[in-house]
């Protein structure tokens, strides 16, 4: 069994993992998608690929490699927050 510690400090980077996830989304498809289809499909593929990869070690430097639900639930959260905080931020802007 993980540890209570553990599990929060997995829960809370998972969160700020789907945040900066989203981000790196926002900054790089918009190159990618100027790519042919060709280099649109290698270029995502290897970008998730890496992605999960730097997830993984991440999280095993926290304690254990355990991907549980909550994990992705926490990154599916952390990448909406992200959306809603720019959404509000561009309604702001538009005022």
């Amino acid at each position: 069994m993980i540890e209570l510690t553990t599990q929060i400090k997995l829960l809370v980077f998972s969160l700020i993992y789907g945040f900066l996830f989203s981000i790196l989304l926002d900054v790089v498809y918009p190159i990618i998608k100027k790519l042919n289809k060709f280099y649109q499909f290698i270029l995502t593929f290897l970008l998730i690929v890496i992605i999960a990869v730097i997830y993984f070690v991440a999280i095993d430097k926290i304690g254990y490699i355990i991907f549980h639900l909550y994990s992705i639930i926490a990154i599916v959260i952390g990448f909406i927050t992200y959306d809603l905080i720019i959404k509000i931020i561009e309604k702001k802007i538009k005022k």
